[in-house]
């Protein structure tokens, strides 16, 4: 059915695919072949279509009337392309007393002995008829020969010798192209060529070699040489800009396809013209002009999907989704059906369609679609929606039969982490820096740098830090009863275990810790306690919920372990916004700043704290010393909020610099570890004066 509508809309390669399709599900069934033989014909394919008519009268179990038909139809291809040789071949032992038989074997003959010339169209012939009947067993199909008359013209005596040679020229030509001796076969084209210059048919024959030979260049030369002699036919201009697409003058072919639709050709090569017309507008970048080529083709895949990424191109991704519908409904094969369905789907992720894209990926998957495109590109689509169950089974289904690209095993690496599935995303990310290192995909520096911090992350499940502090008492949350003076000096050992579950520590960067501390006074300038009388412990647990934000909620029981310390509870909620605090590995300096908020609340001895600090400024690789080594000079803003003083409120303005080492890095994973020399002098703007002073930290992350 679909192969007759194809034939009544004179959709010749649409119907070419159909035919194919049905010789690969039956290839015992000769009707396809001949069907296929008749189209490839039609299309100026003659070496294929011999090959069909021979695949379909090798075929085991054929009655005499199935072969006979056959031949009649092959040879009707014969004649068509003037092979009378072939003809005769095909039809000499049939009885002369067939009507069908004879109107065909008398014109070769006669083409052979020289009395006619046949008059073929190479691409014409009439039709097979075909009859289907059902039975028990299903449909069977029948193809019968067509009633035809002579197309043999009888051929003036002066002129047979001339028309002989010709003719045999033309005769070997096609017999070597069909035997794929191009040499010969351009060969003879160009003697047909020599002894009819003036015939459009013979330049034509001999363009057609050259394009068959693959002799693009030769093809362009000759077409250019039969316009230039004023020889050239709409179907010249047509091969000349079949030529030069080969040789990627995509301006050049479409200046001349366009000249041949202007000068008119047959619909089927027109539509085929126009095809070919607006994939080159298209890999030219000029949308509009293939636009202009499609306007008069009907609707089908063909046009439709060209008409989807012509629109794209233009901008116009709204109006590109109706066509890019069109095309996956009236797609031939799964391969059409799922670019077409995949363009929709990212057509609709770049339109931020929110919704849309997920739900028809979904869709398309649970009705076994996207079957046709490899494993690693559904997983890109499936991560592009959101999808990351699909998109991870995908990527490791792909990488378990050997197909994953190198460079998508970063993105997995990612998916997996996005699944929580760490041990699996630092193995794809370890893939990943292995083929960069090998060579094997880009990545610059940076890149790659970014990626191993995430390694990093990824496989951190404990750590330390330690920090020495100076300044004024009151300018950080103080874990100790206060004794101390205000606006007085003090120096703070401070030491922190924390230790990441493996299962839940870690999900996409939102953060789970468990933690131990210790503080300890080392200097008072008021005179007050230090030493093992303020040593304060600390136990508790901080979540940091979401991966975008750094929002940090934390518990704390602290336990005294001297008789300056303090036994409570603490409840803290921070919050912190970074740029450019990590090391670079391309820039030599860059823009640093960072926010950082603190609220406490001692819960048994009632205080309340909070603080307030942002620095700014610019840091700076120092190479020439260590390019782990970055200085950080800034200005600094800084407000304190503590119940526990007389005067609550101190805000300050200063600058400083700070000193970063960063140390600890492997093939694998970006230094996880720094120490840090951080001095101040802040200047008081309001409230207490512990707010002016000297401000220093040394500290170790490790």
């Amino acid at each position: 059915m679909l192969l007759s509508a194809q034939l009544a809309d004179n959709d010749l390669p649409g119907a070419l695919t159909t035919a194919s399709e049905a010789v690969a599900l039956d290839r015992a069934d000769y009707v396809p072949l001949v069907w296929r033989g008749y189209l490839n014909q039609r299309l100026g394919k003659r070496a294929d279509a011999v090959s069909d008519f021979r695949a379909a009268l090798a075929i085991p179990g054929l009655t005499e009337p199935q072969q006979k038909n056959i031949r009649l139809i092959a040879a009707d291809a014969a004649l068509a392309s003037g092979d009378f040789n072939a003809a005769i071949e095909l039809l000499g032992s049939y009885s002369r007393t067939d009507p069908k038989v004879i109107t065909r074997l008398t014109d070769a003959e006669g083409a052979r002995q020289r009395v006619g010339v046949l008059q073929s169209h190479g691409n014409g012939m009439l039709a097979p008829i075909q009859t289907c009947l059902t039975n028990a067993s299903g449909v069977r199909c029948e193809l019968e020969a067509p009633l035809v008359s002579s197309i043999l013209t009888p051929v003036a005596s002066a002129e047979e010798k001339a028309a002989t040679e010709i003719y045999e020229a033309k005769e070997r030509a096609y017999r070597a192209e069909r035997d794929k001796d191009y040499k010969l076969a351009v060969a003879e084209a160009r003697k047909a060529v020599e002894l009819e210059p003036d015939a459009v048919a013979s330049r034509l024959l001999l363009v057609n070699i050259l394009m068959s030979a693959g002799r693009s260049a030769e093809a362009e030369t000759e077409a250019t040489k039969a316009i230039n002699a004023g020889r050239a036919s709409a179907e010249i201009y047509a091969q000349r800009g079949y030529a030069r697409s080969k040789l990627k003058n995509f301006n050049g072919a479409m200046s001349d396809w366009e000249t041949a639709l202007k000068q008119g050709l047959p619909s089927g090569q027109a539509r085929n013209v126009r095809l070919s017309l607006a994939d080159a507008a298209l890999t030219s970048k000029e949308p509009l002009r293939a636009l202009r080529a499609l306007q008069k083709l009907p609707v089908s895949y063909d046009t439709a999907i060209r008409k989807a990424y012509a629109l794209q191109a233009l901008g116009r991704k709204e109006e590109s989704l109706p066509e890019f519908r069109t095309a996956e409904r009236l797609a031939t094969t799964a391969v059409q059906r799922d670019g077409a369905l995949r363009a929709q789907i990212n057509t609709l992720v770049e339109l931020d369609r929110k919704r849309e894209p997920r739900v028809l990926f979904d869709q398309a998957i649970a009705h076994g679609k996207l079957t046709s495109i490899r494993d690693a590109d559904v997983g890109y689509l499936a991560a592009a929606v959101g999808n990351d169950e699909i998109a991870l089974a995908r990527f490791d289904r792909a990488h378990a039969h050997g197909q994953l690209p190198a460079r998508a095993a970063i993105d997995a690496g990612y998916t997996a982490m996005r699944r929580f599935e760490n041990p699996k995303a630092i193995a794809y990310l370890m893939e990943g820096i292995d083929a960069r290192a090998d060579g094997r995909i880009y990545l610059d520096n940076q890149k790659l740098f970014e990626t191993r911090r995430t390694v990093s992350d990824l496989a951190r499940v404990w750590g330390i830090n330690t920090s020495v502090s100076y300044g004024k008492v009151g300018s950080a949350p103080n874990p100790f009863l206060i004794t101390t003076a205000p606006s007085s000096y003090t120096s703070q050992l401070g030491t922190e275990f924390y230790y990441r579950p493996e299962g839940f520590g870690y999900r996409n960067g939102a953060i789970f810790e468990l933690f131990g501390r210790l503080f300890e006074t080392l200097y008072d300038q008021s005179g007050g306690p230090t030493g093992g009388r303020t040593t304060q412990g600390m136990v508790g647990a901080r979540w940091k919920p979401f991966s975008n934000a750094n929002l940090v909620f934390e518990v704390d029981k602290l336990f005294a372990l001297g008789d300056a310390a303090r036994d409570d509870t603490l409840l803290r909620a921070l919050y912190s916004y970074t740029v450019g605090t990590d090391l670079r590995v391309l820039d030599a300096s860059w823009p640093t700043w960072y926010v950082y908020a603190e609220v406490d609340r001692f819960l048994e001895k009632r205080q309340l704290v909070a603080i307030m600090e942002g620095r700014f400024g610019r840091s700076f690789r120092l190479d020439p010393i260590s390019s782990k080594l970055v200085f950080f000079p800034h200005a600094v803003l800084a407000a304190n909020y503590d119940d526990s003083f007389a005067n609550r409120s101190a805000y300050s303005a200063g600058a400083g610099g700070s000193l970063r080492y960063w140390f600890g890095e492997t093939k694998y994973m970006a230094p996880p570890s720094y120490w840090e020399l951080t001095l101040q002098y802040r200047w008081r703007l309001a409230g207490d004066q512990r707010a002016q002073g000297i401000f220093a930290q040394t500290s170790i992350n490790y």
